[in-house]
């Protein structure tokens, strides 16, 4: 099975090309420009503008499955335009669907968001893309997957540990999510099918709503020496741990996170062990999942 994934050069998009080489698909990168560092260097890739009509037909053209990843959002560094953000979410997406539609391509990811909504236009633009993908079913009849994700941006580790408690995920369970969800969907596991992607810490309904006051404990359960890391390192602890039910992600995709804060304080405790300096490392991807 030959796959195209397009954004193939943004964080996601990496992390879920080399997961796929890895589990042994053909795999065409697609981006306005290949990753800087280039791990996957074997690998197809073909420069891809989504809002361009040709690129996108010759993207598509000869793969079995699409992941669609490519977007901007608000997010980026250095800043763009709110119109350039609707063009690439909405015309890209609406350019991509067309190709794959000559293709009679029947497997399809689709990048959603946690953002999905209308307070701004990259939410809105979700909710459209959304929409976009009900339609492709529905004149297709392709299995489609819409993956709400939840913030995978790169932060100094220390940060994007905490965040894991609030709204953050790791790229590789997105990734994870990605590969689950196509491999679902070529073997028509659904129709249309909608999940949200994020971080499931395994605790107790008690701690999760008063962890302030309960979380310590069950920190120092999982990981001997954990509260004294988060003294050491000042890490300030949400009042409660943001969860969703992800049952129907594991009974349709097969999939379930696998990074979550305890995964982040052992690798801290390993790291601090060490005499590393974790101020001045950035993460996702580099929390190893035990």
């Amino acid at each position: 099975m030959r796959v195209l994934v397009t954004g193939a050069a943004g964080n996601a998009g990496q992390a879920t090309c080399r997961l796929l080489v890895e589990q042994g698909y053909e795999v065409r990168r697609a981006d306005v420009a290949p990753p800087l560092a280039d791990d996957l260097p074997n690998t197809e890739f073909v420069r891809c503008d989504t809002r361009t009509v040709t690129d996108v037909q010759s993207a598509v053209a000869g793969c079995d499955a699409v992941i669609h990843l490519a977007a901007w959002h608000c997010a980026h560094n250095p800043p763009v335009s709110d119109a350039t953000i609707f063009a690439v979410n909405i015309d890209g997406t609406f350019q991509v669907m067309e190709a794959c539609r000559a293709n009679n391509i029947q497997s399809f990811v689709y990048a959603s968001s946690m953002a999905y909504g209308y307070g701004g236009v990259y939410g809105a633009t979700k909710v459209l893309g959304e929409d976009l993908c009900r339609m492709y079913h529905e004149i297709t009849g392709a299995s489609v997957a819409m993956l709400r994700y939840h913030d995978f941006v790169p932060k100094p580790y220390l940060d994007f540990g905490v965040k894991l408690l609030r709204n953050g995920v790791d790229r590789r369970d997105v990734a994870a999510s990605n590969v689950a969800a196509l491999k679902a969907a070529t073997e028509r596991r659904f129709g249309l099918f909608r999940t949200v992607v994020h971080t499931d810490h395994h605790m107790p309904s008690d701690v999760v709503q008063n962890f302030a006051k309960l979380g310590p404990d069950w920190c120092e359960v999982q990981v001997p020496g954990a509260n004294e890391l988060i003294e050491k390192y000042g890490l300030r602890l949400p009042n409660d741990v943001e969860r969703h039910d992800l049952s129907e992600a594991a009974e349709k995709m097969g999939w379930t996170p696998k990074i979550g804060f305890s995964e982040f304080l052992r690798d801290l405790s390993e790291r601090d062990a060490r005499g590393e300096d974790v101020q001045n490392l950035w993460a996702p991807g580099q929390i190893p999942a035990h």
